[in-house]
């Protein structure tokens, strides 16, 4: 209300001004220079202007200032949020291939990641829980940009006493089996034999990978969590799909290649 009054009486005073100034212009004697008494008003009027003008310009705001200020409120760091955005994608596939062998597996990054290093091919190592005899996995890109996951487990090298009986059998997912235990091993396995001369191997029912040799049997490695025979049938399936041979006879399964 202060502030439409102070206007108002602004703007009386303006028209004052020009209303004097106008009358005198018209009837001032002939004798006095008319240029002069002009100049006299419109300075008079410029300067009313300029004095109702003048206390208003701290109210228009400047567009520099916007500029900065909706800048400022932005995010200044993009680079982070599309790094956030990065490891949210590589989390959500680390926690679909742990799920699909432990379906109550947790986990988390020992240390800060850096996607660097995940690019160039380096692997991060991670912390697994629920994920039975396994505490660790580690992740890298292979070359054709697939992640893949390992398991691991870090333990004291002294022997522990395995308790008595024996161990209850659960249900088994023979893909996640070959997936996180079975192929990482065999892919080596079949490289160094296949380079060697071999052209098959065969797995016992309690997971020894052995060759033949003549007549005798020459043990290569165990594989760990053998899927036991009644799921030999879909595990035969998934050796095929890999492009390998597959056959199963009475107490062995047999894999050959080329």
């Amino acid at each position: 209300m202060k502030v439409r009054k102070k206007k108002s009486k602004s703007l009386k005073i303006l028209k004052s001004v020009v209303l004097v100034l106008f009358l005198s212009l018209l009837f001032i004697p002939e004798n006095i220079n008319r240029s002069v008494i002009a100049g006299i008003a419109i300075a008079g009027i410029l300067g009313s202007l300029l004095f109702l003008i003048v206390p208003r310009l701290p109210s228009i705001p400047s567009p520099a200032l916007k500029r900065k200020s909706a800048y400022s409120s932005g995010n200044l760091d993009g680079i982070t949020d599309m790094e956030t955005l990065l490891w949210r994608q590589i989390s959500y596939q680390i926690t679909g291939k742990l799920k699909s062998a432990y379906p109550d597996a947790t986990w988390e990054f020992i240390k800060e990641p850096n996607v660097d290093s995940l690019l160039n091919g380096n692997a991060l190592r991670i912390r697994t829980f629920h994920t039975k005899e396994y505490h660790f996995a580690e992740v890298r890109l292979d070359r054709y940009g697939e992640l893949v996951l390992s398991m691991m487990t870090i333990e004291s090298l002294k022997p522990k006493a395995k308790p008595a009986g024996t161990d209850s059998i659960g249900q088994v997912d023979p893909q996640s089996w070959y997936t996180l235990i079975g192929k990482p091993l065999l892919s080596n396995l079949i490289g160094d034999l296949q380079a060697r001369g071999h052209q098959k191997l065969f797995i016992s029912e309690n997971g020894e990978i052995f060759i033949k040799n003549g007549d005798s049997k020459e043990i290569k490695g165990t594989f760990e969590h053998f899927p036991p025979k009644e799921y030999w049938a879909a595990l035969t399936d998934i050796f095929i799909l890999d492009e390998l041979n597959a056959k199963e006879t009475e107490d062995t399964l047999e894999l050959s290649w080329m």
